[in-house]
């Protein structure tokens, strides 16, 4: 799918390829109706005023009001670059700056080219000289990880037909990236910070900045290094630099057992223990005499266990070392439905 619209923020078609191409705004949902709404963007002084509601290594993220939309809220990614001209870059700063146009023309030719309930969408491009805004839709919750975290610490609560409603929700838009695009979709760094939830508390898949467009007669993709976070990625893509649809499964089955355990693959608890990771000690608790143990106190004694511990078996199933034996996102997606029933 082509963009919606291409065009200058002077409301001209696309600049011609002998012209810079730095003002030149893409859009991808018609929910942008006039590219004259962005324009704010191409301003030196445009994002003042905005609250940063996120940080990470390749930028910040802004939130501001969409004009002529009764207050519909935008989230907008800012990527620095340096000049494209500058005459003399440091390595490290010729790695980061490949780095974020590799992230800028994952999302646009993922999230940019396609649409889904559970996949955050992109709704706009915008290149400047030095750095590219990246427009989305706000999500009001925040990340499953923000969420989960305020849970751990008191802050709020999530009960166990929220978490599972975002377990199903996860699952279905896997499946659509795997297994009903053309071409498929490998997500590369499925975690809780890369769900992000809306007004509904419904899930979105975000962060494409890792993703890779399989081609049909590929089974995988191969790159030079490992991508991704510890503690969610496949043993197997350690030992062959190879990633395939069954790696993104293993990263679900472990954001399956954060959402039923409540605890990350970071925590220190892990370290206390034999075990010494997530993975390990969830499978050695579920083949326990107390499964139970598994499950986060919060989520107990309120009827539900005998559905969360049917879910950790799916994170259990999901994660086996052998990809070969793990569930694809359509398996996986129809053990957790059938649970409800």
């Amino acid at each position: 799918m082509a963009p919606y619209s291409s065009k200058g923020l002077n409301g001209s078609d696309a600049e011609a390829p002998g012209r810079k191409k730095e003002t030149s705004l893409a859009i991808f949902s018609q929910m942008i109706k006039n590219p004259e709404d962005l324009a704010f963007l191409e301003k030196e002084d445009g994002l003042n005023g905005l609250n940063i509601i996120g940080r990470g290594g390749c930028g910040e993220v802004y939130k501001a009001t969409l004009p002529g939309t009764n207050g519909k809220e935008i989230a907008i990614k800012k990527i620095i670059q340096p000049p494209r001209d500058a005459e003399e870059l440091a390595e490290e700063d010729s790695k980061l700056l490949n780095k974020k146009m590799r992230q800028i023309r994952s999302e646009i030719q993922t999230v940019g080219q396609i649409r889904h309930r559970n996949l955050l969408p992109l709704l706009a491009h915008l290149p400047r000289p030095d750095c590219h805004y990246l427009v989305y839709e706000y999500m009001k919750n925040g990340s499953l990880q923000d969420v989960l975290q305020a849970v751990s610490e008191g802050r709020r609560e999530l009960d166990w037909l929220a978490r599972y409603n975002i377990a199903l929700g996860v699952a279905a838009g896997l499946e659509y990236l795997h297994m009903n695009h053309t071409p498929r979709i490998i997500h590369r760094d499925l975690k809780p910070a890369n769900v992000l939830l809306d007004d509904e508390m419904e899930a979105r898949i975000a962060d494409f900045g890792l993703a890779k467009a399989v081609p049909e007669a590929n089974t995988h993709v191969t790159t030079s290094n490992v991508a991704g976070t510890v503690g969610y990625i496949a043993p197997e893509y350690y030992q062959t630099f190879k990633f395939t649809e069954k790696c993104d499964i293993y990263s679900f089955g472990v954001l399956l057992g954060v959402l039923t355990m409540g605890k990350f693959p970071s925590d220190n608890f892990f370290q206390h223990t034999d075990e010494m990771n997530l993975v390990k000690w969830m499978r050695n608790v579920m083949t326990s005499d107390d499964p139970k143990r598994a499950i986060d106190p919060g989520l107990l004694g309120n009827g539900y266990e005998e559905q969360i511990l049917l879910v950790l078996k799916i994170a259990c199933f999901c994660t086996l070392d052998n990809p070969k034996e793990r569930p694809d996102s359509k398996e996986a997606g129809c053990m957790l439905a059938q649970i409800k029933n």
